[in-house]
């Protein structure tokens, strides 16, 4: 009996935490992205609106596909996954070109870093979100690895969002210290949810969690250092002539 009913319950964490994902996701942008299709507002870029439309995709997509595992239609999210490679592609195609885009914004950040040097959180989110995805594409058929490292490829690109949240809340002018603790709970409740559910955390989480909460302080010496200022600036310059 024990096999059935942890066939039931496991998927139930899955769609839990996809679903509390993209609800954080859409409150961060509301100010930014998505209120504005509703309104008359002019755009920043149409980048920016057409990167709120693929990771609003990309949103529906990953939640769906934990509802199907949920219900116990694989054939269905077998198939969905085909589309769910696409738009993951068009994420880091539309993602990078709107960070360039951004670069060339004057602005003050909170981390003290230039828009230029600033690129470096961007890069590697989307470096983590491609190597996460590449690794669930590539480890589909073990299914506790592959949704493991799905909701790790969501969970890495969460900064732009948490940075909004802050923002809304007030808090900006703590970003540095503030916006590592969005991933850190997040992958902290998938921990604790393998310890309840298994007596251990899976491999993936207890590997692929603290990478990412790790690399954050290295990002920020990452984008101040000499040997990645001309890469932020080729970065700015691709967004300028975008």
């Amino acid at each position: 009996m024990s096999t059935p009913q942890a066939s039931v319950t496991r998927p139930r964490f899955f769609a839990l935490i996809a679903l509390a994902l993209s609800v954080f996701t859409i409150i961060g942008f509301s100010r930014t992205y998505y209120f504005r299709f509703l309104t008359d507002l002019p755009p920043l870029t149409l980048l920016v609106h057409l990167h709120g439309a693929v990771f609003t995709a990309w949103l529906a997509v990953f939640v769906a596909q934990t509802r199907l595992v949920a219900a116990n239609r694989v054939d269905l999210h077998m198939k969905l996954g085909i589309a769910a490679v696409v738009i993951a592609l068009l994420v880091l195609i539309i993602g990078f070109l709107t960070m360039a885009v951004k670069a060339n914004e004057p602005r003050i950040h909170p981390s003290g870093l230039t828009p230029a040097q600033l690129t470096v959180v961007g890069m590697t989110s989307l470096g983590m979100f491609a190597a996460f995805v590449g690794l669930g594409i590539a480890l589909r058929r073990h299914a506790a690895v592959h949704k493991r490292l799905m909701v790790l490829a969501m969970i890495a690109v969460l900064t732009p969002p948490s940075s909004r949240v802050l923002t809304l809340l007030g808090l900006r002018e703590y970003w540095v210290y503030l916006v590592p603790l969005v991933p850190a709970l997040f992958i902290g409740w998938c921990a604790f949810h393998d310890l309840r559910r298994h007596g251990r955390v899976h491999p993936v989480f207890a590997i692929g969690g603290p990478i990412i909460v790790a690399l954050w302080p290295f990002r920020l010496v990452i984008g101040r250092s000499e040997w990645y200022q001309p890469i932020g600036e080729w970065i700015a310059k691709m967004g300028a002539g975008v």
